[in-house]
């Protein structure tokens, strides 16, 4: 069975009939314009420059001193033990962007687990979906603010480098846990004001690009709101890294 057939009963949304496509489109038209970065996302360039960004940062990660940085880099990029996968589960990489997290996702679920890489930008999907053939990963166009899975059809999501975009993050957070299976877990990571000094520098980058740069335990305080529990956040400065379950948790293991 095809990545698609498996992914189909998961949807609440019919499946397009376009087999040659390289990615299922999910989305009706193109949203109008969610800011300067997302604009840039949505080109050709933007994704290929994205692409090659993240991609360098992947082949770097182990190599990056054990500091600050180094840390940052491996728990960014570390998406599969923060969301303890084992193998055989239904992972949803939100904002996939050029697959390179999807990636690491698709190995670690194996062949019994899939992986639906989502993005609402065509040029990212279509660099994901060249890059990354394996039996086990779909990818689709899908709008975080509305994702067309149905209730608690995902043992984890990935949601790295999105919510600084999104119109409304709590839509946003009520979708993720509205598809999460009880217990599910998040890995997230969004861009954070920089302390003293520096955060003038951040606010007016996050003014250019119009996105949102995420104030020292921000996020964490939105998921529990959302009823997440065990919420953790690894970095606050520059990036925050915020991991947490979806209600419904069993006791940890050990």
């Amino acid at each position: 069975m095809t990545a698609a057939a498996r992914l189909a009963p998961l949807l609440d949304v019919p499946l397009p009939d376009d087999p040659g496509a390289p990615f299922v489109d999910l989305v009706e038209g193109r949203p109008g314009s969610r800011g300067r970065i997302q604009d840039l996302w949505e080109s050709g360039g933007g994704a290929g420059f994205y692409d090659r960004l993240v991609g360098a940062g992947d082949r770097v990660r182990d190599r990056v001193p054990d500091a600050a940085l180094g840390r940052l880099f491996r728990d960014f990029y570390g998406v599969v033990p923060r969301l303890d996968l084992v193998g055989g589960e239904t992972v949803l990489d939100l904002a996939c962007g050029p697959g390179t997290l999807t990636r690491h996702l698709a190995d670690a679920v194996g062949p019994d687990g899939l992986v639906i890489g989502a993005d609402l930008s065509p040029a990212m999907l279509t660099r994901a979906a060249r890059a990354i053939t394996t039996p086990n990963t779909v990818f689709v166009r899908a709008d975080a603010m509305a994702l067309p899975l149905r209730d608690a059809s995902v043992d984890a999501v990935c949601c790295s480098l999105l919510l600084q975009l999104v119109p409304d993050l709590d839509t946003a957070l009520a979708e993720v846990r509205r598809v999460l299976r009880p217990g599910g877990r998040l890995a997230a990571a969004v861009p954070a004001h920089g302390r003293g000094p520096f955060r003038v520098l951040t606010e007016a980058l996050a003014r250019g690009g119009q996105a949102r740069l995420f104030g020292r335990g921000e996020l964490a305080d939105a998921l529990v709101r959302h009823g997440f529990v065990r919420v953790g956040t690894r970095w606050e400065s520059v990036m925050q890294i915020v991991d947490a379950v979806a209600p419904g948790a069993s006791p940890p293991r050990g």
